[in-house]
């Protein structure tokens, strides 16, 4: 047991032990999603310039542009085709399985050392990171496991109905290749990339408890059911699980249905290649976990001018429970709307917006926290594409606080980006890690492999920068985050480190540049439908008074553009009975105003108001 007379000396042996630790473990929990600050800035003509050098036919897409360049010399092939995506430069190839970032292709094509370009491009091809395959996996599965398609009649319908998935023809899963362990009760769905290349599979547990996808982070490929012998003019249907994917089949109401591989988390950029022949996409999330706003961002990536979208009212829920209400599946899919307006005018362009919020009102308010009820009666809810700013004395807990706040929607399926300029990022792990936990790390050493293995699982992902940054170098590696991994809460810890870094000359005023970098972020939460917490300190002002939102340093600026301001009140120095509160000064969603008492408990360094269950070892 560490000592805890001298809690610094205290706190750098448990950060010491835990760093050897996680060195130890690294084969385990890696890194805990670091989003690294190098992000390079790709320009589509640079792309493209560079591809014609070389004699290489381009063909613009949706979300990609595809090329004949024959990435490896030894699979140099006349149908060779390469897609490299718009936005990133991540390229995929059909021929080699090949992927990886643009900068290999660049400098494959462009050797920075002339003189050595022939060892310098051998390197690099060999480099190359394959597309995972997992053909020999699911033949192993094949093994253990029976094919839908070869059960008997009555055996089909026992499956089926202990699955809970009503009627679905015995050829529809034969037609996706579907297998059915008897042992486990377990269904796997194959995915498929280029060439009905398995590239993964998804667990169906008959529980509905373990549903699972492997791999667990970016699969390349897709789940796709497509009608045999009917021509297809181009429009798939997009759904975010089996269930609705079979219901859909099930009424032959769409000739080419897809499954995303993660549902509503997230759209890995590996897949998007696989959509590229499409011209429509209808986007049916039904009210599921606010399907119908993760839509809209979603669309961004897959094209917004090519996506429909099935708008959730009671009349057009999700297709699984359409189906069962004896819904018309085409008529519904039929009726979808484009994702975006070009110009809304007048209430009827608005109408089915309209009705869709008052339907999903809980939807609408957003994400509930579990660990604060009370902010949930104040705020409602976090909802994407709000800018809250989050204030307090120094050393209040701020940086605690968000932590948690954070965590919590995280568990709940939140892609979080954390960019901490005060706090390294391993610390800021380990706050985390014993918050989820709910015990001292510490002293539960050693089942420290179980709680990170949990954590891991989390959509977390940390930026890589320490101290002053330019907001120009954070917003890129915060917008390509965004893209790459659908996030969709973004917190900034704290606003005052991008100050001291910034383009502008060096007499501008630094009220100036806060309301610039606040702008910014403003201008992305409403951009990129994503939530922006913005930690700022306030003004020096007398401890033993209240901090209002005109306590913010700074302009005015931060306090118009926020949707919510937070404010840490903390009265423990100034009285003997002063207590740590939460302070609900701006609320645009609502109006409603309050407070929320911060109780801080040591073992789990949590404000949770409510006693939670810990994190036991299986």
């Amino acid at each position: 047991m560490f000592s805890r007379i001298h809690s610094l000396k205290y706190l750098q042996s448990l950060e010491w032990l835990l760093t050897k630790t996680i060195h130890r473990h690294r084969v385990t929990i890696k890194s805990y999603h670091d989003i690294n600050e190098e992000v390079p800035v790709i320009h589509l003509s640079e792309i493209k310039k560079i591809l014609k050098s070389v004699n290489s036919m381009t063909l613009e897409g949706h979300a990609c542009i595809t090329s004949n360049y024959a990435l490896c010399e030894d699979l140099k092939k006349k149908n060779c085709k390469i897609h490299i995506n718009k936005i990133t430069g991540f390229f995929m190839c059909e021929s080699c399985k090949r992927i990886g970032p643009w900068s290999t292709i660049e400098r494959i094509i462009v050797p920075k050392n002339p003189k050595k370009a022939a060892e310098e491009i051998e390197l690099l091809r060999k480099g190359i990171e394959v597309l995972p395959d997992f053909h020999k996996e699911w033949e192993t599965i094949k093994k253990s496991t029976q094919s839908l398609e070869t059960l008997p009649n009555d055996r089909y319908s026992d499956v089926m109905e202990k699955f809970n998935l009503g009627y679905v023809p015995q050829e529809i899963m034969a037609q996706m290749n579907t297998l059915y362990d008897s042992s486990s009760d377990t269904l796997y769905f194959p995915i498929l990339a280029f060439r009905n290349l398995v590239v993964g599979y998804k667990l169906f547990s008959i529980d509905l408890k373990n549903l699972e996808t492997v791999p667990a982070m970016n699969a390349g490929g897709i789940i796709i059911y497509k009608q045999k012998n009917i021509k297809t003019d181009g429009t798939v249907v997009v759904v975010s699980n089996i269930e609705d994917l079979l219901a859909i089949a099930s009424s032959k109401a769409a000739t080419t249905v897809i499954c995303l591989p993660y549902g509503l988390k997230n759209i890995p950029q590996q897949i998007l290649p696989s959509l590229e022949s499409y011209k429509k996409l209808i986007l049916w999330f039904g009210n599921d976990e606010s399907g119908w706003d993760t839509a809209r961002t979603f669309a961004k990536k897959l094209d917004a001018n090519r996506c429909h979208f099935v708008r959730p009212t009671d009349r057009q829920p999700n297709a699984k429970v359409a189906s069962s209400l004896g819904y018309d599946l085409k008529e519904i899919i039929q009726n979808a709307q484009p994702i975006w307006h070009k110009s809304i005018t007048t209430f009827q362009s608005l109408r089915q917006d309209v009705l869709s919020d008052l339907q999903n009102l809980d939807k609408v308010q957003g994400i509930k926290w579990t660990r604060y009820p009370s902010l949930n009666k104040i705020l409602k809810g976090h909802r994407r594409g709000e800018f809250t700013v989050i204030t307090g004395p120094t050393g209040c807990g701020k940086t605690t606080f968000m932590s948690e706040y954070s965590l919590d929607l995280a568990m709940q399926g939140v892609n979080t980006l954390w960019g901490s300029f005060e706090i390294r990022n391993a610390r800021l792990a380990k706050t985390m890690l014993q918050q989820m936990a709910g015990v001292p790390l510490d002293e539960n050493i050693n089942n420290f492999d179980h709680y990170a293995n949990e954590f891991e699982k989390l959509p977390i992902y940390f930026m890589t920068f320490h101290g002053q940054q330019s907001i120009k170098v954070v917003m890129e590696a915060v917008e390509h985050a965004t893209y790459v991994h659908d996030i969709a809460h973004v917190i900034i810890d704290n606003v005052q480190f991008m100050m001291g870094m910034s383009d502008e000359p060096k007499y501008m005023d630094r009220f100036w540049k806060q309301d610039k970098i606040i702008a910014i972020f403003r201008t992305f939460a409403t951009k990129f439908n994503c939530h922006v917490s913005l930690v700022i300190h306030p003004r020096k002002e007398k401890e033993d008074g209240d901090l209002t939102t005109a306590s913010i340093f700074g302009g005015a600026k931060a306090t118009q553009e926020a949707d919510n301001v937070l404010i840490v009140q903390d009265k423990r120095l100034t009285s003997v009975r002063g207590k740590k509160y939460l302070q609900v000064a701006k609320n645009r969603y609502s109006g409603d105003l309050g407070i929320m008492l911060l109780e801080f408990d040591k073992n789990s360094l949590s404000y949770s108001q409510k006693k939670k269950p810990s994190l036991k070892k299986q």
